[in-house]
């Protein structure tokens, strides 16, 4: 294997698993749009409380792979002796990941660390073997105030070690960046999209539901997706008389469940909970629906916004995030955060058709800023560049 065919090591603290299938998935799009440029294999661990015993289990697509191991979850009580042997099968379990690629003689060009913690803890054990350089992408937004989860001895020695000897750190948005400058995090930033497969997310005119069909789609976490808010707006418009039906997607079964309750306590009509859905499935409803609404507390880039202007469904959401710098007049309405109010007024004119949007120039944003080829071309060249300094250096020293 030449230089040039080494592949780019993605090191994840998130991805998709088979009990959770959407988790992290902006890192696999990511994994798979550099893929297009050049080789990449993805290692990630994770537990299980029905893992029998510790195995790997390998997939490979043209110049993607993954390399997930599947290991034995800590079910302990005792909060200290669980904490340490949490710790050490994490280890234990990446320590293997690396045995495997040295026996399967795997060299490569460089690493990427995506969101950083936990991570950053196992990145050594890489880096002392492969003595390459590596980047990060940061998609966590545990750095902004509204947060706050960006704290603990073990988080902020790692984090802090991973950003200093980062060759480029890529970020979702601008808050996200100015949070991280705020805790003393300083790097070589660079902005970076997330992807969007636009031969899955794209539009499709024929299958738009006929009555108005508004969609929220996330984990239904309710501190950052503010659930709650939401489903107090679309019960003021339906005491208004708006006739519509309202989808919610995401969420594990215990979110599910209790959202199920909460809408049934409020006495709404026409909603339905879909539940966990794959990407496909997902691509379809916003074909079929009429307006996303994600009413965040806070937020990153959400993938799901860019995914519904793939699809020209127009964004009413918060004023959190990238979003500002993504949604104009022609793609959606934001809100400020919190305000009920706003939201309904903005919903109002739309189901009234006071609101037009230009799907066309959503496409077209998506097209230029979002896109597989595009993205994983700003991770290559970023590649060429680093490695081609990195390797200027070592024949000089």
């Amino acid at each position: 294997m030449s230089h040039d065919q080494k592949p780019i090591l993605f090191l994840a603290s998130w991805y998709p698993t088979p009990q959770n299938i959407n988790h992290g998935i902006f890192i696999k799009n990511h994994a798979l749009a550099l893929s297009k440029f050049m080789p990449v294999i993805v290692v990630y661990a994770y537990s299980s409380a029905n893992a029998q015993q510790t195995k790997i289990t390998k997939n490979k697509q043209g110049n993607f792979e993954e390399w997930i191991l599947e290991y034995k979850k800590v079910d302990l009580s005792i909060p200290l002796l669980s904490s340490i042997l949490k710790y050490r099968r994490f280890k234990n379990a990446y320590t293997t990941l690396l045995k495997e690629l040295i026996s399967n003689n795997i060299s490569i060009k460089a690493i990427q660390l995506n969101t950083i913690f936990p991570a950053a803890i196992i990145l050594s054990i890489f880096k002392n073997y492969y003595k390459v350089p590596h980047t990060i992408v940061e998609h966590w937004s545990g750095y902004l105030p509204e947060d706050g989860n960006y704290k603990g001895f073990l988080q902020t020695y790692f984090t802090e070690k991973a950003v200093a000897t980062a060759s480029k750190l890529f970020y979702v948005s601008e808050k996200q960046k100015n949070a991280m400058l705020d805790h003393g995090l300083n790097g070589d930033y660079e902005l970076i999209y997330n992807v969007v497969n636009t031969s899955v997310f794209c539009e499709n005119k024929s299958i738009k539901s006929s009555k108005p069909l508004l969609l929220h789609v996330s984990s239904l976490v309710e501190k950052e997706k503010n659930i709650n808010g939401t489903l107090s707006v679309i019960q003021k418009l339906q005491k208004a008389n708006y006739q519509f039906d309202l989808l919610i997607v995401g969420g594990n079964e215990t979110s599910v469940s209790y959202y199920k309750q909460k809408a049934k306590d409020l006495r709404l009509n026409d909603v339905t909970f879909a539940g966990e859905k794959t990407q496909t499935e997902v691509a379809t409803y916003m074909q079929q629906a009429h307006a996303l609404i994600l009413f965040s507390n806070y937020e990153g880039m959400p993938v799901v916004v860019l995914e519904a202007l793939a699809t020209g469904l127009p964004v009413f959401a918060s004023k959190v995030g990238q979003l500002p710098n993504l949604i104009t007049d022609d793609f959606g309405k934001l809100v400020s955060v919190g305000n009920e109010n706003e939201l309904e007024e903005s919903l109002k004119e739309f189901l009234d058709g006071k609101l037009k949007f230009d799907p066309e120039k959503m496409i077209d944003f998506i097209s230029k800023n979002a896109s597989q080829d595009l993205v994983g071309k700003k991770l290559a060249d970023c590649y060429n560049t680093v490695c081609s300094s990195t390797n200027l250096v070592n024949s000089t020293n």
